[in-house]
Parts: structure tokens; C-alpha cells; sequence
């Protein structure tokens, strides 16, 4: 393709050795956009030359077209000329990227990665603008591809996170609670009195354990059967659950027994709020309830104190005759 008319402007504007062969070919065969901006005045700049490359984008003459007759978008021509009177300011070269069509009927939005260079007269007057401009688009969609798909995958790993945490909360739920009652199980409950002694132990203050079993209730389950047994040992957690203070702990033992661990109460107290527990079981479940209770000292450990709740809970049956 034969260089427009105006490129011999370009070729005297750069140089006045005798390269202009290299300059032609450079020209003529580079494969990013190259432009010559002829400067009017800070408001008016007009295409003097364009290389083949861009010329082929274009596709139709633009050479004589100002900024406005070029770009069908008046603010893409705004944001060109913007970086043109830039450039004239600052009066040295400036890289930037901008974005835009050069067809009203393309909707393609291109993005262009462009350095200009201001060119000056023998007085040092800008007279023109020399730029290269590296058609990006294929690497912003790529980045925009890849940021999305990140997205997606930044999405979906909360996602499963949330599943896990969720899945994990139901198996620590399922490790700490007892199945049939919805209370600590024993291994939760063991953990948590533990945890209360050794801040009994730090603050000098009293604790009280309550061991609480079912009376006769092999018998229930012998003549109402294991889900009458199981319905009424539901009941009873969820009594003594009601009924317990906020900060006392309540767990199954195992089978019928239950365990309330009462911090900064003493046992003489603690057999005043069990009376409470077995009136209100006495009264919402139709059971009975055996209880013995046992201060908390400091050389306790969880296995002392409950045997020697237990063995209060024994001669309290036996005082009232009622077998285990």
C-alpha cells in the first residue's frame, strides 16, 4: 500500500538523515496502530497520517479529520483530546489506554494501550503529536474472563466453606448432645464441668453437683415400652432444662440419669433448687425423680464428685424406699 501523501511530513518531522527506507518500512509493515496528529491549537487536532495498520481499523480516509469527525462517540472524543492537551501540557511523552469504537454501526468496545509523543518545530514549538497505539481488547476480555471466572470460584468456595461450617456445626452437634434428649451428652457434659471446676478452683468459689435419676423406670420401660420410656425422658430434659438458672449446666449422664452442675452454689442450696427440679418434673412429666448432691472441692476431679452425688442419690432412695 503506497504512503498517503502526508507521511513525507511525518519522515521530515522525525528525521533528516538519510533512513527514510527504514522509516517507510517501519511504517508501512508495523502492526500496531501508528498516527501523526497535526496540533491547531490546544482545542483542535487534525489526522495528518496514519499507518496502514490503523487504516485498516479505520476503514474508511480520515486523513484532514478532526477528533469529532472521526469518533462517533462525543465523549470518546472528548477523552482523546483530553489526553492530547495532556500531553501538550506536560510536554513530554505520556502513555495511557483508553476505550472505544471508531464505527457507529460496531458495538465492539476496543481498548487501546497508547504512547504519545509531542513533536516540535525548530523553535520548540509543539506542532504535532506522534503515537502508537497496541490494540489490547483480546487481553482486557481475557483479564475480564478470568477475574469472573475468579469470581465464580471465590463464590463457590464460600459456598462450600458455608456448607462445611454448617456440616461441621452439625457434627460437633451431633459429638456434644445427647440424640434422644437434645441435651450435653455425657462427653459434652464431662468437658463443661471440668471447665466450671477449674474456674471454681481459680476464683475460690463453691459448686454443686446434682445427680437426678428416673424413679422406676426399668419398670416403665418393661410395661409402657422403650418409646413411652424415651417420650418421658425427652420430657424430663426439657424440665429440668426450663427450670435450671442460665448458668447451670445440665447434661444425660446415661440411661435415666441426668447431671446438673450448679456454679457458685453449695450443695445445701443446690438440694433446695433439686427439690424445685423434682417438683416441676413431678408435675409436668408423671414421673418421680432420686437426686443427691455433692460440693465441689478443690481436689475434685469430674469422676470424685459424681460418685459422691451418687452415693447421696442412693441413700436418699433408700431412705424413701425406692429402688434404683
Amino acid at each position: 500500500m503506497p504512503l498517503q501523501p502526508s507521511v513525507s511530513t511525518f519522515h521530515a518531522l522525525l528525521s533528516q538523515r538519510q533512513d527514510r527506507a527504514l522509516l517507510q518500512e517501519i511504517w508501512e509493515h508495523f502492526p500496531e496502530h501508528m498516527f501523526l496528529i497535526r496540533v491547531e491549537s490546544p482545542q483542535r487536532f487534525v489526522v495528518e497520517a496514519v499507518n496502514p495498520a490503523q487504516q485498516a481499523t479505520i476503514g474508511y480516509p480520515c486523513v484532514g479529520l478532526t477528533m469529532e469527525e472521526l469518533l462517533p462517540d462525543p465523549e470518546q472524543a472528548r477523552s482523546v483530546t483530553g489526553h492530547y492537551r495532556d500531553c501538550l501540557a506536560c510536554n513530554h511523552p505520556i502513555r495511557y489506554e483508553e476505550t472505544g469504537h471508531f464505527h457507529k454501526e460496531n458495538d465492539v468496545l476496543l481498548h487501546w494501550l497508547t504512547l504519545l509523543v509531542p513533536l516540535h518545530d525548530d523553535e520548540g514549538n509543539i506542532t504535532h503529536l506522534f503515537g502508537i497505539s497496541q490494540n489490547v481488547t483480546e487481553l482486557r476480555l481475557a483479564r475480564q474472563a478470568l477475574e469472573e471466572q475468579n469470581a465464580r470460584l471465590e463464590a463457590l468456595v464460600e459456598e462450600r466453606t458455608a456448607e462445611l461450617r454448617a456440616i461441621n456445626a452439625r457434627l460437633e452437634a451431633l459429638a456434644s448432645r445427647d440424640e434422644l434428649t437434645g441435651i450435653a451428652n455425657r462427653r459434652q457434659l464431662t468437658a463443661l464441668t471440668e471447665h466450671a471446676m477449674q474456674r471454681a478452683r481459680r476464683q475460690h468459689a463453691p459448686l454443686a453437683l446434682v445427680i437426678l435419676d428416673i424413679d422406676g423406670f426399668k419398670a416403665i420401660n418393661d410395661t409402657q415400652g422403650h418409646l413411652a420410656g424415651d417420650a418421658i425422658l425427652r420430657e424430663v430434659a426439657k424440665t429440668l432444662t426450663e427450670t435450671l438458672r442460665e448458668s447451670d449446666l445440665i447434661g444425660r449422664f446415661g440411661g435415666d440419669e441426668f447431671v446438673a452442675v450448679l456454679p457458685d452454689t453449695r450443695a445445701e442450696d443446690a438440694k433446695h433448687l433439686a427439690e424445685r427440679l423434682r417438683a416441676a418434673v413431678a408435675q409436668h412429666c408423671g414421673c418421680t425423680l432420686g437426686l443427691g448432691a455433692a460440693d465441689f472441692t478443690p481436689h475434685d476431679d469430674f469422676t470424685s464428685l459424681v460418685e459422691r452425688a451418687d452415693r447421696a442419690l442412693l441413700r436418699g432412695k433408700r431412705a424413701r424406699g425406692v429402688s434404683r
